[in-house]
């Protein structure tokens, strides 16, 4: 893990999360850039590349913001796609940090167990 004033970085098997923090939407996506920048030299010292197509930004915020809420990150040149919700780790983060996503996905998956234990109960019963 590495700590920055303004990014924290969570690196876990091939997985890697940037959290950045800024005052405006603008100070946030030049952190981001600028530690994506040392991320991408940092690979390719080390023979590493990243899957662009693979990679996703979310602007994540409790507050409406009177700013645009579109936010552009770029690797190799390539800008990521934004999004609303992320999957990491089998838990759902959405943008505004509420989980209902990731508590619906919890609800209809143990509704769907239940369903399996008493159809399977009726047959033995």
């Amino acid at each position: 893990m590495y700590t920055h004033t303004h990014s924290k970085i969570i690196a876990l098997a091939d997985d890697l999360v940037i959290l950045t923090r800024g005052e405006s939407v603008v100070e946030a996506e030049t952190c981001m850039n600028l530690e994506m920048r040392k991320i991408l030299e940092w690979a390719q010292n080390n023979k590493l590349k990243f899957n662009e197509n693979k990679s996703k930004v979310m602007l994540m915020s409790r507050r409406r913001r009177t700013e645009g809420n579109e936010i552009e990150i770029s690797v190799n040149n390539k800008a990521l796609k934004q999004v609303n919700g992320i999957k990491y780790l089998g838990i759902i983060f959405d943008n505004k940090m509420t989980f209902r996503d990731y508590i619906n996905y919890i609800e209809e998956k143990c509704s769907k167990l239940i369903f399996s234990l008493s159809k399977s109960a009726k047959i033995t019963w």
